[in-house]
């Protein structure tokens, strides 16, 4: 039986997932989305499938695999890009379509090697205060009985002792002894690749996916690949491609291999080669030329040090020499970047410095290699084959290090941006490097891996339009998109859950936003979000706020009052609190029924004009012959505010108001694809206390609405 024809039937009235669930109710748009992933596994190529909350995504896409996985050899990976996603996949959803089937297939869900336990880490793990002594005793615990090891999965009994313990017993991709770890048999990383490797359908995320198409290897090799949220990842592509150099990273390295001014010296690798390779040589040859070694990087270190720090504080002042240019003063308060596009306009014509830390890299990589070496022939057992793989690892972090600095600072490629950037509570300099576009990479390297792809998410297309999207993802060709499409309605009625309206009050945002959440809240003792493209504004509007609301109500900011996961939280629990949120809080965040109920968009999510990537890709798309502003900066506007919005209706039952403080909405040139993004006609207000007054109308109109339905 086909497929398809396999997937429609479980889907029907009577079928086994209505069976399986007394509630379940057939969805159109449900069943057409899983019939076409049915029709991509079978015939092969490209599906890029944009489905609003409330299909079931998720189902549509698992039910199709789990029937392939059953008829065939092939293999399934499905990627997310949030871990959240991810767990529900593996640990609710797949089970429960497995069930409803009634059938059996191997599973596997996969991370990043840092969300895994390191038992030797645990082993070793100190304790600076009761608290954390309490969480490593009941992590040793948990331990004990665990399969997966996943560091998610583990309740801590205090949350910032574990948030502080958490680092130092994760598996480390940079420090890790491999095959001949003396923990190996307990390694939950490789039980948890091993089971990866036997499954027939693994859950992964956007980060290991990324990483696997540059790590050969990585994930065992796949037929069928479903991403979902698939508007974010060619984010994390460019996160995974990027190249960056900072003084830090340098120096801790120098601490793994040796002394640093300050610290213990002889510590480190040079302290484990004294204990433990010197006694066991043999050759009094090979032992002095070890000793000599060491003794060269603990004095070496510290005079690395030196010339890092000289390295970068030039980078940073343009001190170079002539040409070379700075980093500028001021700027944002998030931090300064400053683009560079030749050796000469970074450092100008003094190159020594730059040369001193290359030659610094390759001497510690050389030295710890043949290091290795030395400790590998003394057979010193299992802790000396331990100490040589640390070795030969540290030497090639060594080794790739000068690589990148190498990468960023000679012969640049053309199809890279560089620059330098400085945070704002650091005079330190990074260097930085990307891909302009990695639309080839993502179809080479990606998608091109697997015989049939399926794309999705509630966000892909401008306007019905997937050329953006696609273009991105190297799914495009003369600006429209090489692969098949498919959107599928909301199965909620929101023209009648919410309203939208545009507030004009004037050319202060902070101002703006904080008169009409002000006035929201004493309209309405109702949950409201307010989402911000900028950090020191929401700084701004929170100072407003914490005056203009009314007497009790719970006001939180991101990363001013505490981390978004712990403010999500507490205004889920709470009632008419204001919750201000950035970047993390568009997107990826649930607030059903009345934890939310007002949202309020600042200003439309445009990305910051300067940002050496978008700049860079401006550039491509001129020489092409495009308008930047036109092709690329609105369309990624768009799918941003599309997100953002969609924080507001997530269920059938869910009612909601929209203000979006941003006039361009209005009244701009190209107002008509947000608009078109919008479930209802937005309307034009300059009088904040009306606004209100008018949102909280309908609002209690809903109100009774669902009272009557009941």
């Amino acid at each position: 039986m086909a497929l398809e024809t396999q997937v429609r039937a479980a889907l029907e009235p009577g079928g086994a997932l209505a069976r399986y669930w007394p509630l379940y109710e057939e969805r159109h748009a449900q069943v057409e989305l899983a019939r076409d992933v049915a029709r991509t596994f079978e015939r092969g190529g490209v599906l890029m499938a944009e489905a609003p909350t409330g299909v079931g995504k998720s189902v549509a896409y698992l039910l199709p695999a789990v029937l392939h996985a059953v008829e065939t050899d092939e293999r399934v990976v499905v990627a997310t890009c949030t871990k959240s996603l991810q767990d529900q996949l593996f640990e609710r959803d797949l089970p429960a379509v497995l069930e409803a089937l009634g059938v059996s297939v191997p599973i596997a869900r996969l991370k990043g090697k840092a969300n895994y336990l390191c038992p030797r880490l645990l082993e070793m793990a100190e304790a600076t205060g009761d608290e954390e002594t309490e969480a490593i005793d009941a992590l040793k615990q948990w331990a004990a009985g665990e399969t997966f090891g996943d560091l998610d999965r583990f309740d801590a009994p205090d949350a910032e002792a574990w948030r502080r313990v958490r680092p130092r017993v994760a598996a480390d991709p940079q420090n890790c002894s491999g095959a001949v770890c003396r923990r190996g048999r307990e390694c939950f990383w490789a039980r948890a690749r091993r089971m990866a490797g036997e499954a027939r359908i693994t859950i992964v995320n956007h980060a290991l996916l990324a990483r696997a198409a540059e790590v050969e290897g990585l994930l065992p090799p796949y037929d069928v690949l479903v991403v979902d949220e698939a508007h974010r990842l060619e984010g994390v592509l460019l996160g995974q491609l990027e190249r960056s150099v900072s003084r830090h990273r340098i120096e801790d390295l120098l601490r793994q291999t040796g002394s640093l001014r300050g610290g213990r010296r002889g510590s480190g690798l040079v302290a484990r080669i004294r204990s433990t390779a010197l006694p066991l040589l043999v050759s009094e040859s090979t032992r002095e030329r070890i000793v000599g070694d060491i003794d060269m990087l603990s004095k070496r270190a510290d005079e690395a040090r030196e010339d890092v720090e000289t390295l970068f504080r030039q980078v940073a002042e343009g001190t170079g020499g002539a040409g070379g240019a700075g980093i500028p003063k001021g700027g944002s308060p998030y931090g300064t970047r400053k683009r560079f596009r030749s050796q000469h306009e970074l450092l100008g014509r003094e190159l020594q410095g730059l040369q001193v830390v290359l030659e610094h890299c390759d001497v510690f990589a050389n030295v710890l290699r043949r290091s290795a070496g030395a400790v590998t022939l003394a057979e010193a057992g299992a802790p000396g084959e331990e100490l040589a793989a640390e070795l030969e690892l540290v030497s090639s972090r060594w080794t790739q290090v000068r690589d990148d600095l190498l990468t960023l600072t000679e012969a640049l490629d053309p199809d890279w941006v560089y620059w330098k950037s400085q945070s704002p509570h650091s005079k330190v300099a990074e260097l930085r490097g990307s891909p302009v576009m990695i639309g080839g990479f993502a179809r080479q390297q990606l998608l091109a891996r697997a015989r049939a792809a399926v794309l999705t998410s509630a966000t892909l297309s401008t306007a019905g339009d997937f050329s953006w999207a696609a273009d991105r993802l190297g799914l495009a060709r003369g600006g429209a998109p090489e692969c098949e499409v498919a959107s599928y309605p909301s199965p909620f009625p929101l023209h009648e859950q919410m309203r939208a309206y545009v507030y004009d009050g004037g050319a202060d945002e902070a101002v703006a936003v904080s008169e009409v959440v002000a006035q929201l809240a004493r309209a309405a003792e109702r949950n409201a979000l307010v989402l911000f493209t900028s950090h020191e504004r929401l700084k701004r509007a929170r100072a407003r706020l914490a005056s203009l609301l009314p007497p009790g109500r719970t006001l939180l900011a991101q990363e001013v009052d505490g981390p978004a996961g712990l403010l999500v939280e507490r205004f889920r629990k709470a009632k008419g609190a204001v919750l201000l949120g950035v970047q993390s809080l568009w997107e990826g965040v649930d607030f059903p029924g009345e934890t939310l109920e007002m949202l309020v968009v600042a200003k439309l999510p445009f990305s910051v004009p300067d940002d050496p990537i978008v700049e860079a890709r401006g550039e491509r798309l001129r020489e092409r012959g495009q308008d930047p502003f036109r092709a690329d900066a609105v369309p990624e506007a768009v799918v941003r505010f599309r997100q953002g919005v969609g924080r507001l209706i997530r269920r059938s039952d869910d009612r909601g108001v929209l203000v979006v403080c941003d006039p361009r909405l209005a009244n701009a040139s190209y107002r008509k694809p947000f608009r078109a993004s919008l479930p209802v006609e937005p309307e034009l207000w300059r009088d904040a206390r009306a606004l209100a007054a008018e949102a909280a109308r309908f609002l209690i109109e809903r109100d009774e609405v669902a009272r009557e339905d009941v």
